[in-house]
């Protein structure tokens, strides 16, 4: 009698704890079906239809089933331009962004003055992502780089002539990618600052170098972030405001030839590349962390 007592009394304290736990996760449950779960599935549904609205109405549904993917895969080639050109960036930027973000992590980890502010200047980009601040930019040309003459002749003169278009072009690929890296940046040094500095002491107490400690404790101990830092430059790059797919996407909205269906059936493939190229980029590293630990 007394043990089933003690049993229904677990047994209540588990419910609790159950009923506890989904009232602590239900804002978040309403959230993803709200914001997440319902806006999906109707985006798919428009992406089967030719889709109209009208202003008595409302949205105007006429089924075509495969039509717009069939269309934007076989017959459109602008979007399977600019798709390629997105995984080739994707492919060669996300190695950059990472290297660069754990040479620059391990700069700030040091002991040198000033680490605060640089922090703030690699984070900047993160702050004014979003908003007016970064359409005035853009608008201003803030986002590309433009010289006139005067710059040219300053180039020319350090380099030849064939050159300076391969330079503007590579210091802006170098701007570009450390815009990227802000975030990243933080990751690896919050990984950093983690690690027992007891370990590098011993390490350089036994005669390990510099790189000797590189590759066998600090990269061990950031590695697993690594995985992470994979999937946020992805969407990233995937949805930062100057990407032509999304401006594609936007304008095909308001095309009398494509609208909301059209749009829909881009967006719908976008998201699966992105997911594919996530799933894929991070099982490759996270084989490899295997190795390296």
């Amino acid at each position: 009698m007394n043990s089933l007592i003690k049993q229904n009394r677990r047994m209540t304290h588990k419910k609790r704890e159950m009923y506890s736990g989904l009232i602590f996760i239900f804002p978040w449950i309403i959230g993803v079906l709200t914001f997440i779960a319902y806006p999906l599935f109707r985006t798919i549904y428009f992406s089967f239809n030719n889709v109209q609205y009208s202003g008595e109405l409302g949205f105007i549904y006429n089924w075509v089933g495969f039509e717009n993917y069939h269309r934007i895969l076989r017959i459109d080639v602008d979007f399977i331009l600019e798709i390629q050109n997105f995984i080739i960036k994707t492919i060669t930027f996300v190695p950059v962004v990472i290297a660069i973000s754990i040479i620059i992590a391990m700069l700030l980890n040091s002991k040198l003055k000033g680490t605060s502010f640089f922090r703030l200047i690699f984070f900047l980009p993160i702050i004014i992502l979003n908003g007016q601040l970064l359409q005035n930019i853009k608008n201003n040309g803030g986002m590309s780089i433009k010289v006139g003459g005067i710059v040219f002749n300053i180039i020319e003169k350090i380099v030849p002539y064939y050159m300076t278009e391969a330079i503007l072009l590579l210091f802006q690929m170098v701007s570009e990618i450390m815009w990227y890296s802000g975030v990243p940046i933080l990751i690896f040094l919050a990984a950093l600052q983690k690690v027992d500095k007891s370990i590098y002491e011993a390490a350089q107490i036994d005669g390990a170098s510099s790189w000797n400690i590189f590759w066998k404790i600090t990269l061990p101990e950031i590695y697993p972030l690594i995985s992470v830092t994979i999937v946020f430059v992805i969407v990233f790059l995937a949805n930062f405001g100057d990407n032509s797919i999304n401006e594609l996407i936007i304008s095909a909205r308001t095309n009398p030839s494509r609208r909301e269906g059209y749009a829909s059936a881009l967006a719908i493939l976008y998201a699966i590349i992105q997911t594919i190229l996530v799933i894929t980029l991070y099982f490759i590293f996270k084989k490899r962390e295997k190795g390296v630990m």
